[in-house]
């Protein structure tokens, strides 16, 4: 396969938001045998989306999860805040990401930039998120962007900050502020770092 289609491929695969399609241009590009980096997109795509078809993605909801122990205050009985932020950090392949190869690390932050791509897509396509009052009317893009952008803000610097955990999420931050930027150019002034 040449470099032009292999970046031709990769590109669409990372920008498209819909699981399944995702997994129609995966299948499509596997070589056989599978490269090193086939085989990480491929570990990628079971721990996001499952072994079969698409049903949940996990990613978007570790997502969630650090939303979860932003908006929950900041004590941490039990250490059941560090645990699940541990979970996180394991799920999204986070743990000791400095360790891992230059390919590895383009590859996990391109599928961490389409998360958030689908995080903020969520969000925007929500009427009861882009509603003013009670699902009447509708919010103008400057509000909407500020809105996920707060959104973002906590789930990226606000919960890792509670939690100390800054060092661990930066590359995870890195690919959020990427992709708000990419959605919202311009705006990410919007984005509140803790």
């Amino acid at each position: 396969m040449s470099q032009i289609q292999e970046a031709d491929w990769t590109v669409n695969y990372y920008t498209e938001l819909d699981p399944e399609k995702r997994q129609v241009i995966l299948k499509e590009h596997m070589e056989e045998p599978p490269t090193e980096a086939d085989a990480y997109r491929q570990r990628l795509w079971v721990a996001r989306y499952g072994k079969r078809r698409p049903k949940n993605d996990a990613f978007v909801g570790y997502l969630m999860s650090l939303k979860y122990i932003a908006e929950s205050g900041s004590v941490d009985l039990g250490g059941q805040k560090k645990k699940l932020a541990a979970e996180v950090i394991h799920g999204l392949d986070l743990y000791e990401i400095e360790k891992q190869s230059e390919e590895h690390k383009a590859i996990l932050y391109v599928e961490l930039k389409n998360t958030c791509l689908k995080y903020i897509d969520i969000s925007a396509k929500g009427r009861g998120f882009t509603s003013v009052l009670f699902g009447m009317g509708q919010l103008d893009d400057e509000s909407v962007a500020k809105k996920i952008a707060d959104q973002l803000s906590t789930v990226v610097y606000t919960a890792p900050h509670i939690l100390h955990m800054e060092k661990e999420f930066a590359f995870l931050q890195k690919a959020a502020v990427d992709a708000f930027r990419s959605v919202y150019p311009n705006r990410e002034h919007f984005l509140k770092k803790s």
